[in-house]
């Protein structure tokens, strides 16, 4: 998937009502400095990508390249803002208005020239990584794909399934480790090594047999049971933050419903292993 640029009316706009500054409440920092070079960002109230902050799966590439999706921050408020309890879509959407509204009369407009620069700039940077991710990564056979297109219940669905993954080559590691004495007894037994000769160490002193033990049985399923919660907890504040936007996705209220119940049994019951 594309992302698309804002287009130029759009950056037009936004800067036409900027004041040339920062959206951010009380920041003056400029937009654009005495050399009218471009300092500050256009941002995303929604993200424009997959996986991005507060990005909304039902929006279309157009609504989210809209002047209604879009704000002027500084590099600083940008980042800031990135935080998504802090700053919900509707706390962003009040701070783009309110500042707006400040500035709705002024008469600031951005060089024709530094405008179309910075919309080119855009784009080529989002074609940038997507060709540096396929055609032109170092090792294009080994990379790991970045798909822009995988919704954010995709990536939950990739994150979950590589728990198990993790899940079931921990479990090879422990059933060969397991098996680390019956084939150190064979290895005996072909050099004519009769194995009982072992037999008066205690089993706490012999390494073949308790090998990694409190790892296999301690540290792997807390290890996992951490990840597992960490993604239902991840999955919940998602949906919270999205159904405010879009309370009309049935679909998404019943999974919150059932995810929600997920982590209250997990916040209730859930254990460490000691």
């Amino acid at each position: 998937m594309t992302r698309l640029a804002p287009k130029l009316e759009v950056i037009r706009a936004l800067f036409a009502r900027s004041g040339n500054q920062c959206a951010f409440p009380g920041c003056v920092q400029p937009l654009v400095n005495h050399k009218n070079q471009l300092i500050g960002q256009v941002c995303h109230i929604e993200a424009a990508t997959p996986g991005g902050e507060r990005y909304n799966q039902r929006q279309t590439d157009e609504e989210r390249r809209d002047y209604k999706n879009l704000l002027l921050l500084c590099y600083p408020h940008h980042v800031e803002t990135n935080d998504v309890n802090e700053f919900p879509v509707e706390r962003i959407i009040s701070i783009k208005l309110n500042h707006e509204s400040i500035f709705e009369k002024s008469d600031f407009k951005i060089d024709e020239p530094e405008l179309t620069r910075l919309v080119s700039e855009m784009e080529k940077y989002w074609e940038n990584v997507e060709r540096l991710n396929s055609i032109e990564h170092s090792f294009e056979e080994l990379a790991f794909r970045v798909n822009a297109k995988d919704s954010f219940f995709d990536l939950i669905e990739s994150a979950r399934g590589a728990t198990v993954d993790i899940e079931n080559l921990l479990d090879r590691l422990h059933q060969s480790d397991h098996k680390l004495l019956d084939d150190f007894n064979d290895l005996l037994s072909y050099k004519n090594i009769d194995p009982d000769l072992f037999l008066d160490i205690p089993y706490y002193q012999n390494t073949f047999k308790i090998r990694n033990w409190e790892d296999h049985n301690i540290a792997t399923p807390n290890l996992l049971n951490r990840l597992r919660i960490d993604l239902v907890h991840i999955e919940v504040k998602y949906l919270e933050e999205y159904l405010k936007t879009s309370s009309n996705d049935l679909l998404a209220k019943d999974r919150l419903d059932r995810v929600k119940i997920t982590l209250t049994e997990l916040a209730q019951y859930a254990i460490h292993v000691d």
